[in-house]
């Protein structure tokens, strides 16, 4: 079955509502695999993001950036 990775940025406030697709995506397809990470993953915890990222399938991306590099 395929591997899902799923980083949101701006729209991050939106990761439960993700989150809730995931699960629901999961229990009607067995097998299936899908990580959501917010773009705060890729500093934060960047090997869990490269990990997913490795073996993934599909990757999705929405409005990514770099929030400190923004801010200041």
């Amino acid at each position: 079955m395929k591997r899902i990775v799923l980083i949101a940025g701006f729209e991050s406030f939106n990761a439960d509502l993700y989150r809730q697709a995931v699960r629901l995506a999961v229990s009607g397809c067995l097998g299936l695999s899908v990580s959501v990470f917010s773009d705060r993953a890729l500093a934060d915890e960047p090997e869990a993001v490269a990990a997913a990222l490795s073996n993934a399938d599909v990757f999705f991306g929405s409005l990514l950036f770099d929030y400190d590099a923004v801010r200041f």
